[in-house]
């Protein structure tokens, strides 16, 4: 099964909630909300890979044992350190 999580919750998909994805505690409250387990893989999507909803969420994962992987646009980005499986799809400039 896969679940999506976006910084601000469902409201985000339709308006904007501003400074969502800079709350670094949020994401991994929404995960374990979720019940997530060492059973369970967390991929984190930040095309910046400079969200700290994301980051944040995949350190706690990492902390509790739970596999990690990123989707992100920039190389080397500090997403893509903390993921256990990393994919950074370099695509440039908007």
């Amino acid at each position: 099964m896969v679940v999506g999580l976006i910084a601000g919750g469902d409201t985000a998909i339709r308006n904007a909630v501003e400074f969502a994805e800079d709350d670094a505690q949020q994401g991994w409250k929404d995960l374990k909300a979720q019940h997530i387990t060492t059973n369970d893989m967390v991929i984190g999507i930040a095309a910046s890979g400079t969200t700290p909803y994301v980051i944040a969420a995949l350190e706690a994962c990492q902390q509790a044992s739970i596999s990690t992987g990123c989707i992100c646009c920039n190389a080397g980005s500090p997403l893509a350190k903390v993921a256990d499986y990393p994919i950074e799809v370099v695509v440039g400039p908007k």
